[in-house]
């Protein structure tokens, strides 16, 4: 096991009588990249503001290398932060900009002068030194805030949604961005997000959240993959929802009576339900195939349907079936011979069982 560059202990924050982080417990090694992915509210930004030393926790304790750092000020903790808003000096120059933080720690001219040189060339924007922060598109002012971050030579950096001011184009790019540098330079970092993309393309670890209390910990493939709750599983990529009754277990298997009268079958994956439960199963719509007509004997791991709207996408091509009582959604490649559906035809959803997930239902 690597060092563990940063680790929280039972961490919790109150905001009045409101728990906005309950029981926070993570090991960050030295040189990952991790996020904290969730909805607004979830307690992400909170998280990311204790570790930086803006905000104190009301329990449990926050290490930074070993370090106990409760009550330690932000500019004790060797770390840089790169916010939402870029927050560059307007009257400063972009070279000036990024040499503030080594200005206050009296660093000496001459190294302060090759350093910035050195950290825009890591950014790709060594041209632009001389110029003013209104003189630059948003990606590169963003790029010059992270260069700041980087020019103190970090043991942490921490990332607060810095992509979510970009338009899509530009916040693929730093996307892409933020990797090479990860990879390059291997600093810890603790990355921000809302956008599920996100925090699969650039986590080694992804942190889910909701209403202050970890959901699941894991890779980006577990966290898809093998989601260890139904909110895990909604919130992260798109999945079909069918709702029903379970009949009984067979082996590792359950059999589940759908709304509509349909029986189909999904793995317990280690669970337990009883006979009569009511349960929500989920599929996630590239899981899914589609054959051109009605099946034999619908059941199984195939559900009947007509084709309602269908959209090309670039890549895949997205089919809302209706099911009876379900409406199911359907990716297939761009190249698919069936891509070119009409609404309308009759189609059998089918899938392999291994790719459902049952959960118990919530009411309400």
């Amino acid at each position: 096991m690597k060092a563990l560059d940063v680790e929280l202990i039972h961490i919790q924050k109150k905001f009045g009588n409101n728990i906005v982080v309950d029981d926070f417990n993570l090991q960050v090694e030295q040189g990952e990249c991790i996020s904290f992915l969730g909805p607004s509210g979830c307690g992400k930004t909170t998280t990311l503001n204790m570790i930086a030393g803006f905000l104190e926790p009301d329990g449990g304790e926050l290490k930074i290398k070993g370090k106990l750092m409760n009550n330690v000020p932000s500019n004790k903790r060797e770390l840089g932060m790169v916010f939402q808003t870029y927050s560059l000096f307007p009257h400063m120059t972009v070279a000036e900009n990024v040499a503030y933080g080594l200005k206050l720690r009296k660093v000496p001219k001459a190294e302060i002068k090759q350093r910035v040189a050195k950290v825009l060339e890591t950014v790709r924007l060594p041209q632009v030194a001389d110029r003013y922060p209104k003189q630059l598109s948003g990606g590169q002012r963003q790029r010059i805030a992270i260069a700041r971050a980087l020019v103190t030579e970090p043991s942490l950096l921490l990332l607060d949604e810095p992509l979510s001011n970009l338009d899509a184009k530009l916040r693929e790019e730093l996307r892409d961005e933020l990797k090479r540098l990860h990879k390059e330079i291997g600093v810890t970092t603790i990355f921000v997000t809302h956008d599920q993309e996100e925090a699969l393309y650039l986590s080694d670890r992804i942190v889910v959240l909701s209403h202050g209390k970890i959901e699941q910990i894991g890779t980006p493939w577990e966290i898809y993959n093998e989601p260890a709750t139904e909110f895990v599983h909604t919130f992260i990529g798109k999945s079909n929802k069918l709702t029903g009754e379970v009949l009984r277990a067979e082996g590792d298997r359950l059999l589940v009576q759908l709304d509509s009268g349909s029986t189909i079958e999904a793995p317990l994956r280690g669970k337990s339900f009883s006979g009569g439960e009511a349960v929500s199963v989920y599929i996630r719509p590239e899981h899914l195939s589609v054959s051109e007509g009605a099946a034999a004997a619908a059941g199984g791991s195939q559900l009947t349907g007509k084709v309602h709207l269908s959209s090309f996408l670039g890549s895949f091509t997205e089919f809302e079936v209706a099911t009876g009582q379900e409406t199911m959604t359907v990716r297939l490649p761009a190249m698919d011979r069936l891509r070119g559906l009409e609404s309308g035809e009759t189609v059998t959803v089918s899938w392999n069982p291994e790719h459902a997930f049952v959960f118990p239902r919530k009411e309400g």
